[in-house]
């Protein structure tokens, strides 16, 4: 009986495999991405005004920030541009209703960029999941969520990123909520 050449020799069959086993798991990556549902996705393009309701939080006493549509410093696409606070030391507060969903038996991936362009003294720059009975002129910090996650910093020392859950948690040993 003949032998086949083979093109892996046995010192690198294992390399070999390793290989096959990353291409098969990134080709299983893809196929499942590619079958994910986008619920809301924000690209702050034209018409970004009446997909988002400012907040009237802090308004009345003077300490409410305002929003500017822009690409900000670094940009490398001047046409890719978000929305950027524009005060110092003031409160901001903005919403846009998504579809409503459900993520049993699914994973949902939650995600935003955030850039902090000046240097801040102590702030952050939450993103909040909350109900879909939210008075959005009225949204504030105080307002009630499930999930909330994004960077706080406060003096030099402080520089920490927020996941904090509300969601009830069977395996947690108490339901106020998490951080991590």
């Amino acid at each position: 009986m003949a032998k086949l050449p083979c093109l892996v020799t046995p010192s690198h069959q294992h390399q070999f495999l390793l290989v096959i086993i990353i291409a098969l798991s990134l080709l299983s990556f893809c196929f499942r991405s590619s079958l994910s549902e986008i619920i809301f996705e924000e690209r702050f393009d034209e018409g970004w005004q009446r997909r988002w309701v400012k907040s009237d939080w802090k308004s009345s006493e003077g300490k409410a920030g305002s929003f500017k549509h822009t690409a900000g410093k670094w940009s490398g696409d001047p046409d890719d541009r978000g929305i950027q606070t524009s005060n110092d030391a003031k409160h901001f507060a903005i919403s846009a209703k998504i579809p409503e969903f459900t993520n049993k038996n699914r994973t949902l991936v939650l995600q935003y960029s955030v850039r902090f362009e000046q240097e801040i003294e102590c702030g952050g720059g939450y993103i909040k999941l909350m109900s879909g009975f939210v008075n959005q002129k009225k949204f504030s910090g105080d307002t009630p969520y499930s999930l909330m996650f994004g960077p706080d910093i406060c003096g030099t020392d402080t520089k920490k990123l927020h996941v904090i859950s509300l969601l009830p948690r069977p395996e947690l040993p108490h339901q106020e909520g998490f951080t991590v």
